[in-house]
């Protein structure tokens, strides 16, 4: 019993601690690994043995295998023609990642469990959008992801880029509250990341107040526009009036000089 304990030595393999239990058979904690959906991601032995047998196997099912006697490495469903083997370190390339391919894989070199990994096949991320509400006092600004994406949210870290200290002192929070009478003119920034990508979406903070001069100006567009249509309205009639006074004052001009002239009377015979 105590001889057994004493046969557990602990080693490093790609800085993940395992435990000699035999000296044929290597245990390790599996190693987390993230490849992106339709990408590839390669996982990578720790090359500390000679190599003349490989077996990849996802969970108990095989990935691919390789021995001397072989020609070439053979791939078992669903990795036929998306994987590629290195049969001089052992490494496992997967190409055009699925969902269906996040799992546990180990590699047995010549025999001997080298390393364990859990493959985790994340969605690209998408832009966070940004929202705000106000008070009085602050202003709170919320980072959102879209609520059709839902590959790995728990691996989403948030932070923020923004000249205020709230900005600087938030620790993957998805909001922020800065006081109001800061600098409106300011761009705040949210990041969200994971462990392949990230990606940023901003806003200036003036959007999130009402801009009370725009309603102002509005208002007094709509009055000047009355003002300016009952002047037209007002000039338009004095000058009709004006032109009608004076077709009047012409009519009556001409009949006063048909009066007038001698030749334009009727004579009437005694």
């Amino acid at each position: 019993m105590h001889a057994g304990r004493d046969g557990l030595l602990a080693a490093g393999i790609l800085g993940v601690a395992c435990l000699v239990l035999h000296l044929d058979f290597i245990s390790c904690e599996p190693q987390p690994i993230y490849g992106t959906v339709n990408m590839s991601v390669t996982l990578y032995t720790s090359g500390s043995i000679p190599i003349k047998e490989i077996m990849w196997k996802k969970k108990k099912d095989k990935v691919v295998e390789w021995d001397e006697e072989l020609l070439k490495p053979r791939a078992y469903p669903p990795f036929v023609d998306r994987v590629h083997l290195d049969i001089t370190s052992g490494n496992l390339t997967i190409f055009n990642l699925t969902s269906s391919d996040e799992e546990d894989y180990e590699v047995e070199l010549s025999s001997v469990t080298d390393t364990k990994f859990t493959l985790y096949v994340i969605e690209p991320l998408p832009f966070p959008t940004l929202n705000c509400t106000f008070t009085a006092e602050n202003i709170t600004v919320r980072c959102r992801i879209p609520e059709t994406y839902s590959s790995h949210v728990n691996l989403i870290k948030y932070s923020w880029n923004c000249f205020s200290e709230q900005c600087q002192n938030s620790t993957n929070s998805s909001e922020v509250s800065i006081k109001r009478e800061s600098d409106l003119s300011q761009e705040i920034e949210c990041i969200i990341s994971n462990p392949l990508s990230k990606q940023a979406s901003s806003l200036v903070l003036a959007t999130c107040v009402p801009d009370n001069s725009r309603h102002s100006f509005v208002i007094i567009a709509a009055v000047l526009f009355v003002v300016i249509l009952a002047m037209f309205v007002l000039l338009y009639r004095r000058d009709f009036l004006k032109r009608g006074g004076e077709r009047d004052r012409t009519e009556k001009e001409a009949i006063n000089d048909r009066n007038s002239d001698p030749s334009s009377r009727l004579h009437t015979t005694p």
